[in-house]
């Protein structure tokens, strides 16, 4: 592996320089060593930076770069262990650097920081960078020029900031994390506040406020707060400082449940969860003091409950289903143990060690309830982590099952969930348990035909003769809510599918065709009209990015394995109930904020064509990807699931974007996530490749008048595709199920395309123009496109127009032969060829006469 380290226990400079050089050097890791400063340590707290720590490495590296650091003896000692046969590299700012080893390539900069250097270069190579990223490297800088004001300060530096700042580098989070030495009256203002401190309580979590007042003002609050929350044991430190007429509100916390941005925003202040600020004028410290103890509890989320980190819906066995059966479940889900219920009750947990025992003794026949263990420990919705982290401890168990009020199962926590809440992963909402039930008759009635009203209500009478609760689930459903037009019935059915779908057919005298492995069903009226029935189902995955594995289940688990929120709704049909909307998982909520918001972590790794079907959903309703939801795309993009995906997966998932009525804006939104350079690993979409697209899309209309039928996706891919090397282009190629004729046109248009526009742009006759184009197919044809004009277009249109309706009517190379008593020969295609160019600039020739002409020519010849 290659990897870039710097000296021991990291400051910014040192870190950020790693960084910046891995932005320039992707396929290096960067390893540290040691503990982060303290400013460093609170800034990767707010956000996330990948890096692993030296005890993490277990290769042997191959490439050694070393920054803001030019001596072997800070670096780490795992990092060097690993590194002995390593080519090393140094890049350092620091004056008179002297390296006694001569395999070691030392690069020396007279610059105020190294990281200074990287920016640069990135700047050059126009590599982008997030604003949280710009802001790392920017602290960097301000913190070892000393804002600019030590000696050692280059234009270099200067020319980085300004690049950073248009980078969105934020100033207001540079000035709280850059470290400076206070001064006197700093110091002084310091030793006030840490005289002032009081410490209370609220919801259990310990609040330390500090106040005081000055004439003047002095500045570094933010550093000060900073250096006073070091000296104390408080989680969570507010400072209030009045300073002539204005008072300043400066808040830290370590504890993720106390939100400080929410508590300054009722002062109109700003910043970040854990670190925030605000300036008031003429209020009194005593008043700011009170309204921040009033409004503190408003700012605290209590710590995370069972139900918060439990998984559910909850795989349950029935206790006297097999212990094979139980063992099949294990291997398809992964799980390590299974919850067993018997009469709607829990009964017991069997573990996989159990089962497993169970199989290698040839007992897989007995049932499940013969081998678990009925010695039941569970755990309350509402019990704190801290509470079933005990409970798991104590009784040595790796699952717990989660009982609600009513003594019902509700979910299970492994140690894994417990892990991911104890180490305060990021907490993401995803799904609401409370079921959410709403009529939307009314809706219904003033929205659908009569005619499908009618169908809908007959499918849920048939329910109700079968015992059955059949629903309309998916798209119709929210497209229903939306006030968009959508006929496509999608219907669920808790119970046997296959068998209500026979039902449904024998009672409509409809067509079924069935496909019993995923047990669903096709029903086709004699009209053409279709729908299309399921069993309420769950999917598992065996292995990421491949096609589920089904099982029976509930309406609720069957709408919990589905993309997003927007997407996971019912409507019941059964008598009684018809028209009832079930809505577990907030969907509908997210439908009126215009939110894509998948339902569970895992969700973008089990299928990630998930990934592009989210960017579509958004561009066609003009929705946003959830925060939280888009973090957990890139991730799953970075960490490569989607190169899993077959090729003919991700083709589909492009080929419905391009049948949205704004397909290009969801392929901009593809290229902005870097998602598009995952499908086409050589695709770099630039304001050019915008542009052609615009152009071939803003033609398609016209090829279609042209040609029986157009590929559109190959028509797009002769701009993404373009200027491939070939040996990646028969990779892709490949993939994407694309015939070699694709690639042979393509790279034949590339080499003709300059002298075609040329012709075009000066209105070449249609002859000239068909000796290198001829008749050419609709992808070649979308392609010239993609070079044109508007008037370019037009008249390539009429080109095109012509060279497809222009024939000869008269004469055929057979003619020519006996009328003139010739030899068939190439002479004779010549003479078509020639007369048929003829035609294409004359339309009105007289064909005879001008094939006596031509024959006389190429006979004296």
């Amino acid at each position: 592996m290659n990897v870039v380290t710097t000296h021991k226990n990291p400051d910014f400079d040192g870190f950020a320089a790693a960084f910046a050089f891995k932005k320039l050097n992707p396929d290096f890791e960067i390893v540290v060593s040691g503990k982060f400063q303290k400013n460093l340590e609170e800034y990767l707290r707010l956000f996330e930076f990948k890096f692993l720590k030296e005890n993490e490495l277990i290769e042997n590296i191959e490439k050694l770069v070393i920054v803001d650091n030019s001596s072997l003896k800070r670096v780490g000692e795992r990092i060097l262990e690993f590194s002995k046969n390593a080519d090393v590299i140094v890049y350092d700012h620091h004056p008179d650097i002297k390296n006694s080893s001569k395999e070691i390539k030392t690069n020396s900069f007279k610059i105020g920081a190294i990281t200074s250097y990287f920016v640069n270069e990135i700047a050059k190579k126009n590599i982008s960078l997030t604003p949280e990223e710009a802001t790392l490297l920017a602290i960097a800088i301000y913190e070892d020029t000393g804002n600019f004001l030590y000696n050692t300060t280059t234009p270099l530096d200067l020319t980085a900031a300004k690049f950073l700042l248009e980078k969105g580098a934020n100033l207001d989070l540079i000035h709280e994390f850059t470290t400076l030495e206070l001064n006197a009256e700093q110091n002084s203002l310091l030793r006030t506040l840490q005289e002032n401190l009081e410490t209370f309580y609220v919801r259990d979590y310990e609040i330390a406020i500090s106040k005081t007042e000055i004439e003047k003002f002095i500045g570094g609050l933010n550093v000060i707060t900073s250096k006073l929350w070091d000296f104390i044991n408080a989680d969570t430190l507010i400072i209030v400082t009045r300073m002539g007429k204005k008072t300043y509100i400066v808040g830290r916390t370590r504890n993720p449940d106390v939100n400080i941005r929410k508590l300054v925003e009722f002062f109109n202040g700003s910043g970040h969860e854990r670190a925030a600020s605000a300036t008031l004028e003429n209020v009194s410290i005593d008043e700011v003091i009170y309204k921040l103890k009033e409004k503190l509890p408003e700012c605290i989320t209590p710590s995370l409950r069972a139900r918060d980190i439990m998984s559910y819906p909850v795989r349950t066995i029935l206790a006297n289903e097999t212990i094979k059966k139980a063992y099949e479940i294990m291997q398809i889900t992964g799980h390590g143990g299974l919850p067993v219920v018997e009469k709607n009750k829990l009964v017991g947990i069997v573990t996989r060690k159990a089962v497993d025992k169970a199989i290698n003794h040839n007992l897989g026949n007995r049932p499940v309830k013969s081998i678990m263990n009925s010695k039941l420990i569970t755990v309350n919705e509402d019990d704190s982590i801290q509470i079933v982290k005990e409970i798991m401890l104590e009784n040595d168990i790796g699952r717990i099952p989660v009982l609600d009020k009513n003594n019902i199962l509700i979910g299970i926590i492994t140690r894994s969930d417990l892990l991911r809440a104890t180490n305060s992963e990021r907490r993401i909402r995803f799904v609401s348990r409370k079921e959410d039930t709403e009529d939307v008759k009314k809706i219904m009635l003033e929205r659908l035909p009569r005619k499908l009203i009618n169908l809908l209500r007959l499918l849920g009478e048939y329910g109700e003769e079968l015992n059955m609760p059949v629903y309309v689930v998916g798209g119709f459903v929210r497209d229903l809510l939306l006030g968009i037009k959508n006929f496509d019935i999608d219907i669920v059915v808790e119970g046997d599918g296959l068998e209500y779908a026979k039902f449904v057919k024998e009672q409509l005298d409809a067509t079924m065709v069935s496909y019993e492995k995923f047990l669903t069903a096709s029903i086709f009226f004699k009209d053409g009209y279709r729908i299309d029935i399921a069993t309420a189902r769950t999917e598992y995955y065996e292995r990421p990015a491949d096609l589920p594995i089904v099982d029976i289940s509930t309406i609720k688990k069957d709408l919990y394995r589905r993309d997003f929120t927007i997407n996971a709704m019912a409507i019941k049909l059964n008598l009684g109930n018809f028209g009832i909307l079930y809505d577990f998982f907030g969907s509908r909520n997210d439908l009126r904020n215009g939110i894509i918001r998948v339902l569970h972590k895992l969700s973008f790794i089990e299928d990630p064509t998930r990934i592009v079907r989210a960017v579509r959903f958004e561009q066609r309703f003009g929705f946003k990807i959830e925060e939280e939801t888009l973090y957990l795309l890139q991730k799953t993009l970075e960490e490569g699931y989607l190169e899993k995906v077959t090729g003919q997966r991700i083709r589909q998932e492009l080929e419905k974007i391009l049948e949205e009525k704004k397909p290009l804006k969801a392929i901009k939104r593809l290229a902005e996530l870097k998602i598009l350079n995952h499908i086409f690993p050589k695709t770099y979409y630039t304001k050019i490749m915008e542009k052609k697209l615009e152009r071939m899309y803003n033609f398609l209309p016209y090829l279609e008048k042209i040609y029986e039928k157009i590929n559109k996706f190959y028509c797009i891919l002769r701009v993404l595709l373009e200027f491939y090397d070939e040996k990646t282009l028969i990779k892709v190629a490949s993939k994407y199920g694309i015939p070699k004729k694709f690639i042979d046109d393509l790279k034949t248009t590339e080499k003709r395309v300059s002298i075609i526009k040329d012709l075009v742009k000066k209105k070449a006759k249609f002859s000239e123009l068909y000796k290198f184009l001829g008749k050419p197919t609709s992808e070649t044809a979308a392609h010239m496109s993609a070079y044109l004009d508007f008037e370019e277009q037009k008249y390539f249109y009429d080109y095109l127009h012509r060279v497809f309706n222009v024939k000869l009517e008269k004469v055929s190379g057979k003619m020519v032969i006996e009328k003139y008593n010739l030899n068939a020969s190439p002479v004779i295609g010549r003479i078509m060829n020639e007369l048929f160019c003829k035609k294409l600039d004359y339309p009105e020739i007289d064909e005879i006469d001008e094939l006596e002409k031509l024959i006389r020519k190429h006979m004296e010849v």
